[in-house]
């Protein structure tokens, strides 16, 4: 049987996801808590300079069906983390900063 990808979707705390996120580029990633960069996603459980615990990762490169795998590669590197969609946090991110200008 073939086992494919699928993103399958689940409710969260913005807080909670962001606290424990790690954001990978091509080499590195990044603590979205801290904005501490240049760690080790393949390896590091928790960032360096915070001291946060990683939960979840995203990567920058949008997951799309020419590139799908990304998430495979992500997931591969680090079972035990769960992916989500960078532009997904991204997203809530600016709504929230845009709310926060109007009160």
């Amino acid at each position: 049987m073939t086992k494919i990808w699928v993103r399958v979707a689940q409710e969260h705390e913005m807080e909670e996801l962001s606290k424990h996120l790690i954001v990978v580029g091509e080499l590195t990633g990044e603590c979205c808590a801290c904005r501490h960069v240049g760690i080790d996603y393949s390896r590091e459980k928790y960032c360096l300079a915070c001291k946060t615990d990683f939960r979840y990762i995203a990567s920058r490169k949008k997951a799309t069906d020419n590139n799908a795998g990304v998430v495979a590669r992500l997931a591969r590197r680090r079972p035990d983390l769960t992916y989500v969609e960078y532009q997904d946090i991204k997203d809530t991110a600016d709504r929230q900063k845009a709310r926060d200008i109007f009160k």
